[in-house]
């Protein structure tokens, strides 16, 4: 945030402001030090502060590589390259030159995220091992905000200071990073597809009317999306002159056979008798989801068949959206009954735990004479696991990282310059995320009738 402002504006009125700001919101949702000066805050827990702060540490951080982007940002980023090397790119005409602020844009990204997920997996390993708020890590855990922010702050300023040939190969590494996250959002999707279904199903089948337009309302509006957006793409992404296109036919088709699968397999006679609440909303989120990984890939394919302008901004803003959503839900559903849970989020209670469960654990009040009744529900045992929460966030910075650069991936172009492009292994890498979502979904509906003597929740 400090570079940022010396890079836009000279006013130090804004960062006081900023800090201040800053400042007020750690004391409300921070650590043990900040408490006493937010006597207005609600009753909390520490489990739930500390997640709050970093979610919003991690949007913070996303919001300030997107605003990198920026031409009047990414324009005075240039002004970096006697410490980190020059960036090369084509005109209009195909000429090679160094005047590149939208590629500087996408490598204060790069910088940016680089930081934000260093920090995440220097937190995640510091952590292992924790087991409740006894340990004397708690107190990094929960608290010592200020001395955190000046660290990802200096990190962050650091990164801008590194040769921009580290971040070509960095920049593989967060590809792969970004297909492993991918795999825990489309675990987490299966898992809000079925709570949601489950959720909605018992009201209605309780006499809620409402509920039971709902069901039937939101599925028709995803799969109407879905089918819409796969007619788009068959109307745009397969024709292109002296091209046949035959990938990107291949890629929308066989997401749409696999949409027929999923939704024929959701409404199956054995399915519905082994999970009732099985039906086509679970089916109609998985296959927009699926619908838009292939959107996202073949738009970004190298070549003429993929040359049609207006949808990279979309493209980016939702995968953005869609990360905020799913690091939120890793934070929501952290309790060992959910897949979270499953994966080493859950802590040591054995029912789903929310985030805005103030009765999780036995906990102690602290800070009460304040004004602020807080508790500690981490005393006996951690309710989420610290370290496996940081590695999310970690990994989470590296989607970011591909998501704000539209999958660019850095190549070297020569001893002094590097290039910025969209090549073949990004895009595999979310078809076959896309497919992956998918085959887990039939699992969770399949595990059930063929391991039929185990128990599914």
């Amino acid at each position: 945030l400090l570079l940022l402002l010396l890079l836009s504006s000279n006013k130090m009125g804004g960062l006081l402001s900023l800090g201040c700001f800053a400042g007020q919101a750690a004391c409300c949702f921070g650590g043990m030090a900040c408490r006493m000066c937010c006597r207005s805050c609600p009753t909390s827990t520490t489990s739930t502060s500390t997640r709050i702060v970093y979610a919003v540490l991690f949007l913070l951080s996303s919001i300030v590589a997107w605003i990198m982007l920026n031409p009047g940002i990414a324009g005075r980023l240039d002004k970096m390259s006697d410490y980190t090397g020059t960036i090369h790119c084509r005109d209009a005409n195909g000429n090679l030159g160094t005047n590149c602020p939208d590629e500087w844009g996408r490598m204060g990204v790069y910088r940016v995220m680089f930081a934000t997920g260093l920090f995440f997996l220097f937190m995640a390993v510091v952590m292992i091992g924790a087991k409740s708020s006894r340990d004397p890590r708690s107190g990094l855990q929960n608290g010592l905000w200020g001395i955190k922010l000046i660290l990802l702050a200096g990190a962050m300023v650091g990164a801008f200071f590194i040769e921009n040939h580290f971040y070509a190969g960095w920049g593989w590494f967060a590809l792969v990073g970004a297909f492993f996250f991918m795999i825990v959002q489309l675990i987490l999707l299966v898992d809000f597809a079925h709570s949601w279904s489950e959720s909605w199903v018992a009201k209605s089948e309780d006499g809620s009317k409402c509920h039971s337009f709902g069901l039937l309302l939101a599925s028709a509006i995803m799969y109407i999306v879905s089918f819409v957006g796969t007619v788009l793409m068959f109307v745009y992404y397969t024709k292109a002159p002296g091209e046949s296109c035959g990938l990107n036919k291949f890629f929308i088709g066989f997401n749409l056979c696999l949409a027929v699968l999923a939704t024929a397999a959701a409404l199956h006679p054995r399915v519905q008798d082994a999970l009732p609440t099985s039906g086509i909303l679970q089916s109609g989120v998985v296959i927009t989801y699926t619908t838009y990984l292939t959107w996202s890939s073949v738009s970004d394919a190298p070549g003429p068949c993929s040359d049609v302008g207006g949808s990279s901004t979309a493209t980016i803003v939702l995968g953005a959206v869609l990360t905020f959503v799913a690091v939120g839900y890793s934070a929501l559903r952290t309790g060992s009954a959910s897949q979270m849970g499953k994966l080493g989020m859950g802590g040591t209670d054995d029912s789903s735990a929310s985030l805005l469960d103030e009765s999780e654990g036995d906990g102690d009040l602290d800070d009460e004479e304040a004004g602020q009744r807080i508790v500690d529900n981490e005393r006996t045992g951690v309710i989420y696991s610290w370290s496996f929460f940081h590695l999310v966030f970690a990994v989470a910075s590296l989607y970011i990282t591909m998501v704000l650069t539209d999958w660019n991936t850095i190549s070297t172009d020569d001893d002094t310059g590097i290039a910025f492009g969209h090549n073949w292994a990004s895009v595999w890498v979310r078809m076959v995320s896309s497919w992956l979502v998918v085959l887990l979904y039939l699992w969770t509906l399949i595990a059930p009738i063929v391991l039929s003597d185990r128990v599914f929740n």
